[in-house]
């Protein structure tokens, strides 16, 4: 019996090619009317199923549609779960998709598009799904149903207290690895220079397969067309619901053919691995029985070298903290010697090596007259710069002057009524405007003039008005009088601790240069020891200055102490050396399987206490010593707390919102200290009466890229005084093996013929938890070999992990506001549990919603599979009956929250009394899903409902959803003015880029291989 997936796949691909293709082919009823006659008589008849067979001469009839005309006998279809509405459903998706895929390109030429492969060469074009180029850029396209069916069901069928989780991912694609190369011939030939780590790779997922057959597609082409019009190369795995794979290339008329073979190789080879669930696909009873008897003896045996490894205590001698320290010193030291009037010094050493420190006491150091910007992405640095500092001035009695960033209270208060609705009329004067003025007024006065603020302070904003950079503030002061007598000191402390890290360094650049031009002096200091390597800042600069992303990746770079490369005409010295705090770190193991009926019924409750036994089981000396639990996700962290505190802990949270927590991570005596990744950056863990010499990482599945960065942030932080840095750090890696989901096996099943789906699902669920076993020792290699290179001095190449950094026109709204006042109350009560703080919470929560209105779909753009509105009315409705309850619960709490953060507080106190107003109008950039779109227009019936959760981030470039961090819901309503399920964002991205990326989703295993070396 043929796969019903195999139907639905071809389903969307011809339906895709049916939207896409009508303006630019001749031959377009031919082609209709064949695709659906082969699947007709290659599908439909043996499946024998009327109402399928009613739905597709419906389809048949009716495509192609205007989407302002849609016919009526389309519409309304209902959301029974039935195989011919699953069939539509896709159907619909691929349509509208190719449709709008085409209303972004201009100048079409086909070059590919016939259903089915002509020859069964591997790699060659001619076997590709679709194949065009658009002016100067090439498309080759592949189609993918990665889960659409059980997507379908689980929207259709979830009810409205669990509705589906959105953006939907595609599963499988589990690891980010950037080769560190924008141009598509530097890409191949570095991907085949490492295909040999790719070959001893034993499973293969379809994606996997997919990207490198696209990628084999594009070069096959090229190098028999030796097109010199094909300046970019766009290659695109695309699904019916989920976000697409998609990588962009440039491109510049290379000659690809001495790749062209070895890279069809390579395809052919991988193509030939079996899926890891390749077993499960046969209907033989005899191997059904051989293998859920052999099964259980692996996952025994996988199971066995965990508890071996658990056994194990890893003895890691990392390199000296003193060597780093004074390799940041003689950087300095060298750095200074160039008498270059603008220059720019990157220090990517440990943390702890003294990069700021020590650069703060070169400065104060010098002759003449200076003005510094020091930034950091973290306030509880900024507020530690300020305290040096001005001990430094009263200590040697320096003519120094502070200049502190901060937000102006006073104009958080803005709105304005429009009609039945308030509008946000702009913040007051901004923070660094507010700062150059005082930095210009204090000049002539000072020898030393030090601002001290965020780095979030450099941005480009969006408004009213039009676009403007917070950077033209500090030009607007470089008066020729300045210039003359002052040196200028830009300091990014940390500076991939935010999104922003290199917009704040182009634009800072571009400040130099005009400096430069004027005949100033003046210097750029960049530090992070996550960057690690100096010779992957060359590259991900170029990067960004190509596509103004990049994606949180594991980037492939080489290792060397120093690289000196020049960016716009200005020299970068870059330095790096690494070590730890530390004589000795003992590395223990932990695996927790959770995937038992007690977790499925108890939840968090379970998972906590697993962890506190584990706590308790090893850290045995809390009399003497403190242990630091570092926790990915907040809302855990309440349940370990209370768990541990059962067990006879004292604990604290600290939390990056609070100026409370340091103060009481310092001179505190609690046994445990609990965090989350928001203090991994910039807090001190120093506490000489008891130091912190237990460090417990709980390590969760995907997302190791990011995961990664935090990790070793929190790893650095145990450091800070004499002897706290004599002692040996006990460091316990938790992994946490979740239950399987039900969503996870349907995903899986998809690909499994559905004549043996049933009969295969409790070897599907043995095959999983196989899996998911392994996965967890390969991932333990890679999070203790990275870890262990970022505690010491490397050679030759090795794998950077780096966080997400993108450009973004900053735009004022309500909602944002209130994301952070939610975000910052949530904090709090994870390190209070105080209950009116919990209703707070709560009442706030349920008080409003926000809806799309007046939708116009002539104004979009195509961002697959998202209609982006610019700049979309959204209205937000606040429930007036909670006010009282809110501002009461506030008055109770207000002392609380002031202890912990004075100015944040004030600014909830403003926002709750003074801009909750009964309606609020912004216009923000909103997504919508194309399935949201075809839920309304076709599937629900009058006043029907389909609700969604958002969660998380969009596109490879993770762009942060507005409200995403709390999950707002959404709908799609057919109302008399139809309701359409959207994902608002708070920020201008460079969406095309978000949604793409220069990197390759590889497994786990893959990653293992590159880091063997």
């Amino acid at each position: 019996m043929l796969k019903k997936s195999q139907f639905l796949g071809f389903t969307y691909e011809g339906a895709f090619k049916l939207g896409f293709l009508e303006k630019y082919i001749n031959d377009y009823q031919s082609f209709k009317d064949g695709f659906f006659k082969k699947l007709k008589d290659e599908f439909l008849l043996d499946f024998n199923d009327e109402n399928l067979n009613k739905a597709w001469t419906l389809l048949q009839k009716n495509v192609p549609f205007d989407m302002q005309n849609i016919p009526q006998e389309l519409t309304e279809l209902g959301k029974a779960i039935t195989f011919d509405k699953i069939t539509m459903f896709i159907f619909l998706n691929g349509f509208y998709q190719g449709k709008f895929f085409a209303k972004n390109l201009s100048n079409v030429e086909i070059i590919k598009y016939e259903m089915g492969e002509e020859t069964s060469i591997a790699g060659h074009y001619a076997n590709a799904d679709l194949i065009f180029k658009d002016n100067e850029t090439l498309y080759v396209v592949d189609f993918k149903l990665a889960g659409a069916e059980s997507k379908t069901m689980e929207i259709f069928g979830r009810s409205k207290d669990e509705p589906p989780k959105i953006p939907f991912r595609v599963y499988g694609l589990p690891v980010n690895v950037s080769i560190g190369e924008s141009n598509f011939a530097n890409f191949v030939k570095s991907l085949l220079n490492i295909k040999d780590k790719l070959l001893e790779i034993q499973k293969a997922s379809p994606e996997i397969k997919g990207w490198l057959q696209i990628l084999s597609y594009a070069v096959d082409y090229l190098s028999d067309k030796k097109r010199d019009d094909i300046r970019e190369i766009n290659l695109s795995l695309l699904y019916p619901l989920s976000e697409p794979f998609s990588a962009r290339f440039y491109y510049s008329g290379e000659d690809l053919s001495s790749y062209q073979q070895p890279l069809k190789d390579l395809y052919a080879e991988v193509k030939k691995l079996d899926w890891e669930y390749e077993e499960a696909t046969e209907d033989s009873e005899l191997r059904r029985r051989r293998l859920k008897k052999e099964i259980p003896e692996k996952i025994k045996e996988i199971k066995s070298i965990m508890s071996k490894k658990e056994e194990e205590v890893e003895l890691i001698k990392p390199d000296s903290i003193q060597q780093s320290r004074e390799h940041v010193r003689k950087s300095i030291e060298e750095f200074f010697e160039n008498k270059e009037p603008v220059k720019v010094l990157a220090l990517l050493h440990s943390a702890g090596s003294g990069k700021t420190s020590q650069l703060r006491q070169k400065i104060l150091s010098l002759k003449g007259k200076h003005i510094v910007f020091y930034m950091a992405t973290r306030r509880v640095l900024v507020d530690r710069e300020k305290t040096k500092i001005e001990e430094e001035k009263i200590k040697n009695n320096i003519n120094l002057e502070v200049v502190y960033g901060k937000k102006d209270i006073n104009s958080f208060k803005k709105v304005k009524n429009v009609g039945d609705s308030y509008q946000e009329v702009g913040k007051g004067k901004g923070i660094l405007k507010k700062v150059c003025e005082d930095v210009s007024r204090l000049a002539g006065k000072h020898d030393f003039i030090w601002a001290v603020l965020t780095q979030q302070t450099l941005l480009e904003h969006k408004n009213i008005k039009g676009n403007s950079k917070t950077s033209n503030h500090i030009k607007d002061i470089l008066s020729t009088r300045l210039l003359k007598n002052y040196t200028f000191h830009f300091i990014l402390d940390e500076f991939l601790g935010y999104s922003n890290g290199f917009l704040a360094i182009m634009e800072l650049l571009d400040v130099l240069k005009t400096i430069k031009e004027q005949g100033g002096k003046a210097n750029l200091y960049i530090f992070d020891a996550n960057a690690y390597s100096p010779t992957i800042l060359s590259k991900l600069l170029k990067e960004y200055k190509e596509y103004n992303v990049i994606p949180t990746a594991m980037v492939l770079c080489d290792y060397k102490e120093k690289e000196v490369f020049q960016e716009d005409g200005i020299n970068f010295y870059c330095y790096g050396k690494h070590g730890y705090p530390s004589p000795e770190i003992r590395v223990r193991r932990k695996f927790l399987n959770l995937n038992n009926s007690m977790y499925l019924n108890n939840g968090l409750n379970e998972f906590s206490d697993r962890i506190s036994d584990y706590i308790k089981e090893t850290f045995t000396d809390k009399d003497k010593s403190t242990a630091l639990v570092f926790v990915q996700h907040k809302e855990i962290i309440s349940f370990v707390k209370s768990s541990l505190e059962n067990k006879g802990f004292s604990c604290m949270v600290a939390t990056a919102d609070s100026k409370k927590s340091q103060d009481a991570i310092n001179k505190g005596k609690e046994d445990v200290i609990l965090a989350t990744s928001a203090v991994s950056r910039g807090i001190d863990l120093s506490r000489p009466e008891k130091p912190v010499n237990h460090i417990y990482l709980v390590i969760l599945d995907w997302g190791i890229e990011g995961n990664l960065v935090e990790l070793i942030q929190a790893i650095s932080r145990a450091r800070g005084d004499e002897k706290t840095e004599q002692m040996p750090k006990n460091i316990h890696l938790i992994y946490i093996i979740e239950p399987l989901e039900n969503y996870t096996l349907d995903n899986i099943l998809e690909y499994i013929p559905e004549d043996v789906r049933e009969k295969n699902r409790d070897l599907v669920k043995l095959l999983l938890e196989k899996s998911f076993l392994e996965e967890k020792l390969e991932l333990d290699f890679v999070v203790s070999t990275i870890v262990n290179r970022f505690l010491k001095t490397q050679e030759g190449e090795t794998l950077v992990p780096i966080p997400k950094q993108y450009k973004t026109k900053f735009m004022e709204n309500t909602i944002s506001d209130m994301e952070s006042a939610i975000n910052f109350l949530d904090s709090i009560y994870t390190m209070e549990q105080n209950d009116d703080l919990f209703k707070l919470i709560k009442y706030i929560e349920k008080s409003w919603t926000l809806k799309v209105t007046d939708l116009n779909f002539d104004s979009f753009e195509y961002y697959h599979p998202y209609l982006l509105f610019e700049s979309q009315r959204i209205k937000i409705f606040f429930d007036s009956s909670y006010r009282h309850k809110i501002k009461e619960n506030l008055k109770k709490v207000a002392d609380i929250l002031k202890k912990h953060n004075e100015e944040k507080t004030e600014e909830i106190e403003i926002l709750i009394n003074e801009k909750l107003l009964p309606d609020k109008e912004h216009r923000l950039p909103v997504l919508i899903p194309v399935y949201s779109l075809v839920i309304t227009k076709h599937f629900l019936k009058k006043e029907d409902k389909v609700s969604f959760k958002i969660t998380g981030r969009i596109g490879r470039g993770e762009a942060n959803t507005l409200m995403g961090s709390i999950g707002p819901r959404t709908y799609c309503q057919n109302l008399e003015n139809k309701e359409y399920a959207c994902i608002p964002l708070g920020e201008d991205y460079p969406y095309k880029e978000v949604l793409s990326g220069r990197f390759a989703k590889f497994p786990i295993e893959f990653i293992k291989s590159l880091l063997r070396g």
